[in-house]
This record gives C-alpha cells, structure tokens and sequence, in this order.
C-alpha cells in the first residue's frame, strides 16, 4: 500500500502566508493551518483577527492548535529535501519542456521559471543572452516566484514590510519602503544565520556538558546514599533490636530519595536530548540553507530559525547530591535521651555539610524599614533610633522594622550566619519576594515567612502559624540559616556550637526567597548592637572549599 507521502502533494502542506512547507503548523478554529509564526505575526500586524485565506474575521484571537498530521508530514518533506531529494509528493523534479516520457530536471532558470534536463538546459549553456539567466538546483512550484498581483518575478525584498515583492510592487503599495534585491537580503539573512548557528551550537555543547554534569551527580549521589546507609547501619547498631525498625524505615528513606533523584535526573537528561536532537535539526536546517543558492527559500525560511528556540537556559537547571543526615538526626532525635550524643555528633557533621553551600549576602537599602540603618558594605543592620526621611518605595517595609538581602534564590541550596552577639531581640530566616511590607508583618508560612525569633533575651520560637517555643541548650550568638529550595526546607543552627535548633520542611516554594533581618528596636539601648552577616571567608574560617567533605 502507498505511503501517504505518496498520496499527497506538497502544495497541501505549504503555508499560505510564507508560502513554504510548514513550520510548526497550527489550525484555526475555521479549519485553516498556517506557520504558528506567520500567523502569529499576521496578527500582530493587524488590527483585525481574521483567517488570510478565507478572511473570517474572529471576535479576539482564537486558540491555535497544533496540526500534528500537518507537522509530521512537512518535517517528512523538509526530510527529504535536506537528504538531497528534491522533489514533489516523493517524485523528483521533472523537465518541463520534455514531451511523453518525464526526464529528471538538471537546474531551474529562475529568469524562465522552468526547469531543464541536460539536453534542454544546452542552450543555457550556450546561447550568450541565455547564459545571462539565474540557474539553480531543481526546485519545485516556480509559480510561487511570480508576484500574484502584477505577474512579475519577484526578485526584491521590502524590509518595511518583510515580504518578497515585483519591481512593480514598488511603484504602488511599496512606494518609498525599503527595498533591496532578494539575493542581497539573502546574503545578510546567512551572515545572521552563522551568528544563530553559532549560538545554537553553544547551546548544543552547553547540554550536552549538562548532561554529564548531570550523571556524574548521580554517581556522587549515589556515593553519598551508600555512605550514608553504611553510617546509619553503624548508628542504629549501638540499638540493637529495638532501634532495627527505625534502620529499615531511615535506609527505606534514603533509598526512596536516591531513586526520585535519579528520576528526575533521568527526566532532565530526556529533555536536555530532546532539545539537543531539536537543536541540532535546526541547525542541519540552517546548514542547508547557507548552502543553497534558493534565496527566495533562504528568506521565507529565515523568520521561523530566527526566533529563539524555546529551550530552557542551562543556568536554570542544577541538580544536587543528595545528603540524608538530617533524615538521620531526625531518626535519631525520637530518642534524644539515649542518643544524645549520636544526635550531637551527627548535627556537627551536617552544619559542616551545610557550610559548603555557604553564600555572601548584602542588605538590600531599597527594603530597609526607615528607622533602621545600615552599613555601607551591607552586611550589617540596627535601630538607628531616628526615622530617616527616605523615598517610600513599594519594596520598602514601611511599619516592621525589616530589611531583605539584595539577592533571592529561585533553585538551589544557600547557606548563611549571622552574628547576633547579645541581642535580646530578632528576627531571622527568609522571605517569599511577594509579601506584603507595608503595615503590620504577621511571620508564618502562609503569610510567606520562614522565620526563628528571639523575644526577652532568652525565648524562642518558630514562627509557624502557632508560634512553637524552641528548647535551645545555650543561647546561640551566631545563627546559621540554611535553604533548599528544591527540596522547600528552611533549616536554623548554632553556628558555634554546630547544634540544629530548627526546621521548616516539605513546603513548595514557587518564587524567588529572600534573605530575612528584622534586628528588632533597640528597647532603650539593650538591643542597640546590630545583626552581623558573615562572610564566606569567615564561615570557612580559613579552609579552601576542597577540605569540606561533600
């Protein structure tokens, strides 16, 4: 049975607007498809909404859905013709001059809008006038060269309206518009085409670096997961039998963690080669049409491989080794009596884990509450005890003596501490970029607060819808505050004592979050000293990033 490659001619999977094969064909609610480009940007150009072809008008702009009979179809046509086939409906181009028996055409005279086999294309070759004439590779429908409306080969390119038009086309509608002639435009649409192609491949070789970034954290990942089984193995066996249970269920977890990170990071290796293998056919695409002498071709082509690819940028995708010592401190802190020292031993190991992720954070002046002054590096903030006349801006906390960090975090794990020395009173964690700083500041997690407080010198609470007093052995004067994005967990330590004071988990951040000071009011001088970012320098204390262990 044939093919309906066979069945069909090209003509029906060419776009009436450009006039070429698809390029991601879409199909309007009165059945017409069209390039999503050209449609697109026929509309834009319009006041009206309408169908080019059978002109009904729309009220708004209808949905445009995808002819994926029509897509699969054209990238069958464009197919061949890159493999060297140039033909229509499967059948290669024919002379048109042969009578009875149809021979393979050799070039098409773009002057005669006729295609020639060897024997009939001689006077070409020849003939002194006709050696003047534009000969190409065989192309199919010549026709769609003439200008409709004056008969005329349309041999220029009006840059005002971007469309291909006839000489006489420029004594009328495109009178005193910007014309040049079609190879000319052609020349520079392959000059812009290198530059994208350059690009692409960039992009190309940016993903498939990517990907092996990509694997080579899986194996660290697991590495990490089989460490950290072994260490819990070694743990829970101190318990003997009544801590087996707890073993199951903590290397149940780990396991269950490892196998979602390789999930996700098999789904991202999947569309980073699905937009590699996109990529990489239109770039074969733009390969072939810096090749070809078809400048008509090149330029109603060039809109569609102009656009951006709708790609992700690789700075957007990061994967992490995963960690699961908090999962066991957890485990281990059920039974804080018997296992206290374990609990202490493993939440010194995670601070130092946590400090590899260490960020150097600035106050952002634009957010500083009016009474609170900062320094001029921006790592520090206090009551300044006078209201400062300052521009009231929409980031500004206007009543709550706040302040966020010049940066927010859309992804990845973040790391900070902060000096609180002797204060009596703060505020610290982060901030989701949309919270209300205007009035009275209410800190929970629905209100878009994930925050520890110190109130009186010695009370602290989590700051959750019912505020939860914390158990804090000594009082900490450097508080670390840890973030994971991806996996929506807000962790706070003492940074001295490497001891877990608290965290939020399992929420689902969606926007960028901020870093979060409220220094509190200086309460006649017994909260005057300010909170004190560190910097990162200082949180290594010393050591290069390769002595932490990862």
């Amino acid at each position: 049975m044939a093919s309906p490659s066979l069945l069909l001619s090209e003509v029906q999977f060419q776009c009436y607007i450009c006039q070429d094969i698809f390029s991601e064909p879409v199909s309007i609610p009165c059945g017409h498809s069209f390039c999503f480009t050209c449609i697109t940007s026929r509309w834009d150009d319009s006041h009206a909404v309408s169908c080019p072809k059978c002109q009904t008008v729309f009220e708004g702009r209808p949905e445009l859905c995808e002819n994926s009979f029509a897509k699969e179809m054209s990238e069958q046509i464009r197919a061949r013709r890159w493999n060297g086939v140039t033909s229509v409906a499967g059948k290669p181009i024919c002379c048109d001059v042969c009578v009875g028996k149809q021979t393979k055409a050799l070039k098409s005279c773009l002057v005669c809008l006729t295609s020639y086999c060897e024997s009939h294309l001689e006077p070409h070759l020849r003939v002194a006038t006709l050696k003047m004439h534009k000969l190409i590779e065989p192309v199919a429908m010549l026709q769609n060269r003439m200008c409709k409306s004056h008969q005329r080969l349309l041999e220029l390119f009006c840059r005002s309206d971007q469309r291909c038009v006839c000489v006489l086309c420029t004594e009328n509608d495109h009178r005193c518009h910007d014309t040049v002639p079609v190879e000319r435009e052609s020349q520079e649409r392959k000059a812009q085409m290198k530059r994208i192609e350059a690009d692409v491949q960039q992009m190309i070789k940016d993903r498939l670096q990517k990907v092996e970034e990509i694997k080579l954290s899986v194996e660290l990942s697991k590495e990490n997961s089989k460490r950290d089984i072994e260490e819990s193995v070694e743990v829970f066996s101190v318990l003997f039998r009544m801590m087996e249970r707890s073993q199951a269920e903590l290397v149940e977890t780990i396991r269950r963690k490892q196998a979602a990170a390789e999930q996700r990071a098999e789904r991202l290796i999947g569309e980073l080669e699905l937009e590699i293998s996109a990529l990489q056919r239109r770039r074969n695409e733009m390969e072939q049409l810096l090749h070809t002498e078809d400048h008509l071709h090149v330029v109603q082509r060039f809109p569609a491989l102009s656009s951006p690819p709708s790609v992700k940028p690789c700075s957007e995708i990061i994967v992490h080794s995963h960690t699961c010592l908090g999962a066991i401190r957890r485990a281990v802190a059920d039974i804080e009596q018997q296992l206290q020292s374990l609990t202490t031993k493993l939440s010194i190991r995670e601070h130092e884990k946590m400090q590899q992720y260490a960020d150097d954070l600035h106050l952002d002046p634009r957010t500083a509450n009016p009474w609170l002054v900062l320094s001029e590096d921006g790592k520090q903030v206090q009551d300044g005890d006078v209201e400062q006349n300052l521009t009231d801006l929409p980031e500004r906390f206007d009543t709550a003596p706040c302040v966020l960090a010049l940066r927010g975090f859309t992804t990845g794990r973040h790391y900070w501490e902060v000096d609180v020395g002797d204060k009596t009173a703060w505020d610290l964690g982060v901030a989701r970029e949309s919270v209300n700083r205007k009035g009275l500041v209410t800190l929970s997690p629905e209100d878009g607060y994930w925050t520890v407080c110190l109130r009186k010198g010695s009370e602290y609470r989590a700051c959750a819808g019912q505020a939860e007093l914390l158990c804090v052995s000594q009082r900490p004067q450097l508080v670390g505050v840890f973030l994971d994005y991806e996996d929506g967990m807000v962790s706070f330590y003492d940074a001295e004592a490497k001891s877990h004071i608290y965290s939020f988990t399992q929420f689902r951040f969606t926007e960028a979050m901020f870093p979060f000071f409220n220094p509190d009011m200086s309460d006649s001088n017994s909260n005057k000293s300010a909170l004190i970012i560190r910097s990162v320098s200082e949180i290594y204390g010393g050591r290069d990033l390769e002595d932490i262990t990862i």
